[in-house]
């Protein structure tokens, strides 16, 4: 689930493999349109593909020289992040 709002984004339900395409698809121009916060607080189940639509965003954003918000990280990707080493990009 995607919702906007102004300049934020919140991204919900599961981000896994499986949904990260379309969420990409969906997520990648409202970036480009001024989103520059996404809020993840109602994230259900995520997977390491969660982490790759993050930095997807946060990639198209700096693109724009825009600086991309994350809110509301559930711990499960937290854990994930650091796992990965990437936290402190999040």
């Amino acid at each position: 689930m995607i919702e906007r709002e102004a300049n934020l984004c919140r991204l919900g339900g599961d981000v896994t493999l499986d949904t990260v395409p379309d969420l990409l698809e969906k997520i990648r121009p409202l970036v480009q349109a001024g989103v520059d916060t996404l809020d993840c607080a109602a994230i259900v189940n995520v997977d390491s593909a969660a982490l790759g639509l993050i930095l997807a965003c946060k990639r198209e954003a700096a693109a724009r020289q825009v600086k991309f918000r994350v809110t509301g990280l559930p711990p499960s990707l937290l854990g994930l992040a650091s796992l990965y080493g990437v936290a402190d990009q999040l």
